[in-house]
C-alpha cells in the first residue's frame, strides 16, 4: 500500500512539473510575460498537392511541424479523424526531414 501512494505521489508530481517546460518568457517593456506552448502545437501546413489512395479517394497533403508528410482521414469504426503519414511522399516532397542524423560505425 505504502509503495502504490509513493508511486502515485511521484507520478502526479511529475505531471505538474512537465507543464513549466514548455513555457516561455516573453519581454514587452517592462513586463514579462509567460507563454505556455503545447507540446503538440499546430504548425500544419497544407500543401498544394493531392494524394488519391487505392480506392480513388483524393486527400490534401500537410505537412507537420517537423516537415513529415501526412493526410487526414477519419476512421470508419469511431468517426475520429487521424493522421496517416506518407514517408515516400514527404521524401520526395521535403527530403531534409527524412534524413538519418545516426552515422553507423
Amino acid at each position: 500500500m505504502r509503495k502504490l501512494i509513493v508511486c502515485i505521489s511521484m507520478m502526479l508530481a511529475l505531471g505538474v512539473n512537465n507543464s513549466s517546460i514548455y513555457a516561455e518568457t516573453v519581454k514587452s517593456g517592462n513586463k514579462f510575460t509567460q507563454v505556455t506552448n503545447k507540446k503538440s502545437s499546430n504548425k500544419e501546413t497544407k500543401t498544394e498537392y493531392i494524394y488519391e489512395d487505392s480506392k480513388g479517394v483524393e486527400y490534401p497533403i500537410w505537412l507537420s511541424s517537423t516537415g513529415k508528410a501526412f493526410i487526414k482521414k477519419v476512421s470508419k469504426k469511431t468517426g475520429k479523424e487521424y493522421k496517416q503519414y506518407l514517408p515516400e511522399v514527404g521524401k520526395q516532397l521535403n527530403p531534409d526531414a527524412y534524413k538519418n542524423n545516426k552515422t553507423k560505425k
